[in-house]
């Protein structure tokens, strides 16, 4: 009876311990990819790329209009109707057909009338180029689009591993507090059995200022989770805790191979190339405007005889040239030098990527070597402290030493053991943020 009452009695604690699920890194990072409000509303901007694509190809594609007309003129009233269909190219052809008819009452005279006209410009502007720029220039914005898209969602990873690893050193460092904090009480325990007065407020100190550090690392650990939850897109109010574990591991960096990797695919350099040929194509067509303007265009007319829709009348070709040229081109000169610019600031802005990128990689390459020296330093470090503290501690118990040498190499000890954790997740932070700067 009395295991069946506490069985009852625990089990709300237990169902609260089952509703609360402890996450590891890769859980977080798959489920901030699909919730995630920042990266949601990247892709609605790379989704409305893509469909502006889709409104540049529109503009080949073949168009209709039709018209009716009646016109109330006495004694004869008139009635036309026009139907048409165009479509301009991408090459700089302009295809245009249309087909009239019109009728007179009263004296039965009917009217029909075909055409057919292709134009291009051939001179100041009007290139093959120039017509299908808007399409290759949307294009072009989707595949950076796409690429800012996966920087964001490469940059998302990087923030919950380093929001989670910001727990996991909040977590270890609590380990360690806790540990301190059951040192002195134990310590204390022992104090008052010898009843040394300055011994037992040594120890009797020891145990609030630890309790405080403990109730610090809790408050972290808890801030760090709503942060998580919140950048990951999970529900701040629901309970959320992660696994903590991780694997600290030395990993072997060759610059020069990360350097060529980052060249061909890190986002921000790609774009640059993209944007690049965005800058050549509108430096070609500004220099093409310099010139006058001039349009060739060849026109076939088939007329009816005026007896009943039929086309049996005469039929006439017009082969026409059409000349603009605004004196001195000064507009147009200026914008093509504009666009020289804006292809010398692409070229300048690539140079310094490379510049910063290898730089970067190098400044990292030295501080990754000098993170996991540290490591090997502090592991010695805590395996020499903790030979100190037994030596210490067994000095005490013999009586040939006072508490405050015990506490201050207890102290120590706490202290490289959380120096060690700290180096390793600072280890593995520096090794997250290098491989999001080389594209990985």
């Amino acid at each position: 009876m009395k295991k069946s009452l506490l069985a009852f009695l625990l089990l709300p604690a237990l169902l609260l311990a089952e509703e609360t699920p402890k996450w590891t890194l890769q859980q977080c990072i798959d489920y901030a990819m699909e919730h995630s409000p920042s990266l949601e509303r990247q892709k609605l901007s790379t989704n409305s790329q893509t469909l502006q694509t889709v409104i540049e190809k529109a503009a080949f594609d073949w168009s209709i209009s039709a018209s009716d007309n009646y016109t109330f003129a006495s004694p004869d009233n008139n009635n036309s109707a026009t139907i048409g269909l165009q479509k301009d190219f991408q090459n700089g052809f302009k295809f245009r057909t249309t087909a009239t008819g019109s009728e007179t009452e009263h004296n039965d005279y009917k009217s029909t009338t075909v055409a057919f006209q292709i134009s291009k410009q051939i001179l100041g502007g009007g290139t093959a180029l120039e017509t299908k720029y808007n399409l290759k220039a949307s294009e072009l914005d989707e595949l950076i689009s796409q690429n800012t898209l996966k920087r964001a969602q490469r940059r998302l990873i990087l923030d919950v591993t380093l929001a989670y690893y910001t727990i996991i050193r909040a977590q270890q460092s609590l380990t360690v507090k806790q540990r301190a904090l059951e040192n002195a009480k134990q310590n204390l325990l022992i104090t008052k059995e010898r009843e040394k007065p300055l011994d037992i407020l040594t120890a009797e100190l020891r145990i609030p200022n630890n309790e405080l550090s403990v109730n610090s690392a809790k408050r972290t650990i808890a801030n760090g989770l709503d942060s998580l939850k919140e950048l990951i897109g999970y529900d701040v109010a629901k309970p959320l805790d992660i696994t903590g574990e991780f694997t600290y591991k030395v990993q072997t960096i060759v610059p020069e191979n990360d350097l060529e990797f980052a060249s061909d695919n890190l986002e921000t350099i790609i774009n640059n190339r993209l944007e690049k040929q965005k800058y050549d194509m509108l430096v070609k067509i500004r220099e093409s405007h310099k010139l006058p303007d001039v349009t060739l265009s060849a026109t076939h007319r088939q007329h009816g005889d005026g007896d009943g829709y039929n086309l049996d009348g005469k039929d006439d070709q017009v082969l026409g040239v059409s000349f603009n040229w605004t004196i001195g081109r000064n507009a147009d000169i200026a914008r093509y030098e504009i666009a020289q610019n804006n292809l010398a600031r692409n070229n300048s802005e690539y140079f310094t990527l490379c510049q910063e990128l290898s730089a970067n990689i190098s400044s990292y390459k030295r501080r990754l070597d000098e993170y996991a020296r540290a490591v090997e330093l502090q592991e010695l470090q805590c395996n020499l402290i903790r030979r100190q503290e037994e030596l210490y501690r067994d000095k005490w118990e013999n009586g040939e030493i006072d508490i405050l040498e015990l506490v201050r190499t207890q102290t120590d000890l706490e202290n490289s053991y959380v120096d060690l954790s700290d180096s390793k997740i600072n280890y593995l932070e520096l090794l997250a943020n290098y491989m999001f700067l080389i594209g990985k």
